[in-house]
This record gives structure tokens, sequence and C-alpha cells, in this order.
């Protein structure tokens, strides 16, 4: 019979920061190749722009298996796409927000070309996500052996 989950490795601070340094390195090294192959013009800022939103998804989603910890590998990662969504989301609310409000642009002329742009960037930033949330999962976490009878 398998394990009965996944628990944090020990010491468990130490892996906590040691996975979130190389999936947000990763994070960042992808953005920079997708960047850098689209020909971006400002590659740097756009790069740290990404990597600062994915620090907050990684930061969730640690804190998230520290309350209730993953039972398979599969569901830990599907656990960290689902993080990087809602802050993809947030973010997207929060520039058209600032378009809206700030910026004053007109609503009504401002949301569809901003919806499926936003939508092109959330698909783009989800995919550019998945080997993150592997590596994040694999190493911050182990499986937990099964019980001694």
């Amino acid at each position: 019979m398998g394990g009965t989950g996944l628990s944090y490795r020990q010491p468990e601070l130490r892996w906590m920061f040691i996975s979130g340094i190389a999936a947000l390195c990763l994070h960042g090294l992808c953005w920079f190749v997708a960047m850098m192959l689209r020909g971006h013009d400002d590659v740097a800022a756009e790069v740290q722009r990404q990597m600062t939103l994915a620090l907050f998804w990684m930061i969730g989603v640690l804190v998230i298996w520290k309350m209730a910890p993953s039972p398979s590998r599969l569901h830990a990662t599907f656990t960290v796409l689902i993080c990087a969504l809602f802050v993809c989301v947030l973010g997207s609310v929060a520039a058209l927000s600032n378009l809206v409000f700030v910026q004053h642009y007109p609503l009504n002329e401002t949301v569809k070309p901003f919806v499926i742009l936003s939508l092109l960037l959330i698909l783009m930033q989800m995919s550019l996500a998945v080997p993150s949330a592997i590596l994040l999962q694999a190493l911050a976490l182990k499986r937990v052996p099964p019980p001694s009878q």
C-alpha cells in the first residue's frame, strides 16, 4: 500500500527557501527566454515583473501546503497552478482598473481588446508556470512513508 501523502522535507524552513528560490529562478529563466524569442524591448523589466508576481503565488502555495499537505504530486502541482492563475487574474483586474479609473480610458472601448489580450497573457503565464510548479513541489515536498504495522 502507498504512502499517506506528502509533507515538507526536513528541515522544513530551509527546504521551503531552497524550493522557492530555485522555482523562482527557473520561472525567471523561462520568462527571459520567452521574451528574448518574442523580441521584447525591455526584457529585464518584464522578467522582473513576472518574477515578482510569481513570488506571490509561490509563497501562497507554500503556506497552503503548510496548512493542508497535498495527497499527491499531481495535486500539489495543480495547487501551484491554481494559485498562479489566481494571481494572474488579479493582476489583469488591477490592470483593467488602472486603465479605466486612473488613466480614464472609456470602459466600453477598453474591455473587449483588453479581455482578449489578458486571456492570451494568462495563457502564456500559466504555460510558463508549469516547470516552476513541478520544480517547487518536487523540491519542497517528500512522500510520507506508510505507517509501520
